[in-house]
């Protein structure tokens, strides 16, 4: 008799295959300078992603991509083992594009046209959602209330007059979105940490910055002076309370 062979577990994907699967995401055709609409880096979305896969894990996680854009970060959730990716955005442009490359990528990533900040409104007061549907109708929006494992984000910095407070909005959107213990990973202006750690924790979270990183913000609006710009960024986990060391 053959001894029992153990089934083939493909290798996890490397920083430099995961930066290059990334740069093959499509974004924005016409951002938005109200929306504050800067597309995440390559790099530092697969950083991103790699951090939060070592520390809560996304294989087989559920996991929302807030203010997805076209999707960079969601499709790397997903990439990396995500069982389902739940990505959302208020502009149909945004959305439009993000279509385009979850077929491309043949991804398990459903999309919401919708405001961050009402989405985690409609949740109940014990995580469950009211009346929310997906951009396709067909995956379980329902999952959107206090049930993701991850959150991630890369929100507007939230320091011009259109998006005042913004930043800190999506940070709060994210921890009511997330179940007990799960965990938010989102980018803030590193000159806003004292303001963010406070709010964070106002909010209930557990918050720590993993790295600061530098984001360079190309010319892309009318009011940018410089051919691009490097911006001092905190890489966040905030982790929601409430967690058990119980398994499901």
């Amino acid at each position: 008799k053959k001894p029992d062979r153990t089934p083939y577990t493909p290798p996890r994907m490397k920083l430099k295959q995961l930066v290059g699967e990334l740069q093959g995401v499509q974004t924005w055709r016409h951002p938005k300078s109200e929306l504050e609409q800067y597309p995440t880096p390559p790099d530092i979305a697969a950083h991103m992603l790699l951090a939060a896969d070592a520390e809560d894990g996304l294989e087989d996680a559920l996991v929302a991509d807030l203010g997805c854009g076209g999707g960079v970060l969601g499709i790397g959730a997903a990439l990396l083992g995500a069982a389902h990716v739940l990505a959302v955005d208020l502009d149909p442009a945004a959305l439009e594009v993000a279509a385009e490359n979850v077929e491309e990528f043949e991804v398990p990533v459903s999309l919401l046209g919708c405001d961050v900040v009402q989405l985690a409104m409609r949740s109940g007061p014990e995580g469950a959602p009211s009346g929310v549907a997906d951009a396709e109708g067909g995956a379980d929006a329902g999952a959107a209330g206090g049930a993701f494992d991850i959150v991630l984000m890369n929100p507007p910095f939230g320091t011009r007059n259109e998006s005042h407070g913004a930043d800190v909005a999506f940070m709060q959107a994210g921890l009511r979105l997330c179940r007990p213990g799960g965990a938010v990973y989102s980018l803030h202006k590193t000159s806003t940490r004292p303001f963010i750690a406070k709010k964070a924790a106002e909010a209930g979270g557990e918050a720590s910055v993993v790295a600061e990183l530098r984001f360079e913000i190309p010319r892309m609006y009318k009011h940018h002076r410089q051919p691009s710009k490097d911006v001092a960024v905190d890489f966040w986990r905030v982790q929601r309370g409430g967690g058990g060391e119980e398994e499901e």
